[in-house]
């Protein structure tokens, strides 16, 4: 069975219990099915059960949006944890977590996207081989869920980034600072964390690096379309009947078809004002898509857990999305024009 086809096999079930899942969060048991069809292996090396189709990636991420956004969420972030374990030059840590990630008996998160603002929030102080990490991390998502946390720290004394692997969870010199209600992913089990002189051992880190080029490198990727706005826009489409559908959907698939040209066909360091052009067309249409299905909803689209609801808010949420100064300016452009 391929990915997607496992991915199309879970979609009912992930939507039956997508409110559920939204107002009681995110539990092992929920992230089980998407395990036990290879899909916390999508983006593993192929020897390992993995996928280099880009196209399928994007598919299932779509289709995994559109079905269960907090479930989605989670699985989402695991994909970096396992691609940057597979990549890492550091032998040990690859050899020790590789395949527990890639079959998804080890599930992962991220802690970095506090790396995206001016003054970053967590700080790599050297203690010989090792690093003390010391700041906080506003949104760490699946925090106690996942087993495993890549975090992100700004090395001062020499503007680098390292990027390593530790236990998520409250631990010596790392605690939740709670557990944040948000307006939309609120089942995504997401915390704000503290770390008080972390030890980040030798021989868990991942990579280090200039500053500068995370950034440049982070920005490229980000000038994209996340598939997930897609899979969002579809699956509000997909419960809407008449006119108003059809030509919503005809604008989405345009826009798709424009964006994905661009990562298939074009070098990602050109057409970047176009990229970032279609994500900000894209977001928009989001909302619209959500939008339109609410107001055919009627007044029972205000239910927390009716679907227009919840799609308007997943939209939303996308908006904000491994969001950094480039894209934010583009879709404030998008709704100026």
């Amino acid at each position: 069975m391929t990915h997607l086809a496992a991915a199309q096999s879970l979609r009912a079930a992930l939507v039956a219990d997508a409110a559920r899942v939204e107002a009681d969060g995110v539990s092992r048991g929920d992230l089980k099915p998407l395990v036990e069809a290879g899909l916390y292996g999508l983006y593993a090396p192929p020897e390992l059960g993995g996928s280099s189709d880009a196209a399928e990636q994007r598919q299932v991420a779509e289709l995994l949006a559109g079905s269960g956004q907090d479930v989605w969420f989670l699985w989402f972030q695991h994909s970096p944890v396992l691609r940057m374990t597979a990549t890492t030059a550091n032998e040990g840590l690859r050899d020790r977590y590789l395949s527990g990630l890639a079959n998804g008996e080890l599930m992962g998160g991220v802690s970095y996207s506090h790396l995206r603002n001016d003054k970053p929030g967590i700080l790599a102080v050297r203690d010989g081989e090792d690093f003390l990490l010391t700041g906080r991390q506003p949104w760490v998502t699946g925090w106690g869920i996942n087993d495993l946390i890549v975090v992100g720290a700004v090395v001062p004394d020499s503007d680098e980034i390292v990027f390593g692997l530790i236990p998520s969870g409250d631990g010596p010199g790392v605690a939740s600072a709670g557990l944040l209600e948000l307006a939309a992913m609120n089942g995504t089990v997401t915390h704000s964390v503290l770390y008080d002189a972390h030890r980040l051992p030798a021989d868990h880190v991942l990579n280090v690096l200039p500053r500068k080029d995370f950034l440049a490198i982070d920005a490229l990727s980000n000038a994209n379309v996340q598939p997930s706005t897609f899979g969002i826009a579809l699956a509000a489409l997909d419960l809407m009947e008449g006119e108003t559908g059809d030509v919503l959907r005809e604008r989405v698939l345009d826009v798709r078809a424009r964006a994905y040209h661009l990562l298939d066909e074009v070098p990602g360091h050109e057409q970047i004002e176009e990229r970032l052009a279609l994500r900000a067309q894209a977001l928009l249409l989001g909302i619209d898509c959500a939008t339109a299905l609410l107001t055919e909803s009627g007044g029972k689209g205000m239910g927390l857990g009716h679907p227009a609801q919840r799609l308007l808010r997943a939209a939303s949420f996308q908006v904000i999305h491994s969001q950094a100064t480039g894209i934010r300016a583009a879709t404030l452009a998008a709704l100026r024009a």
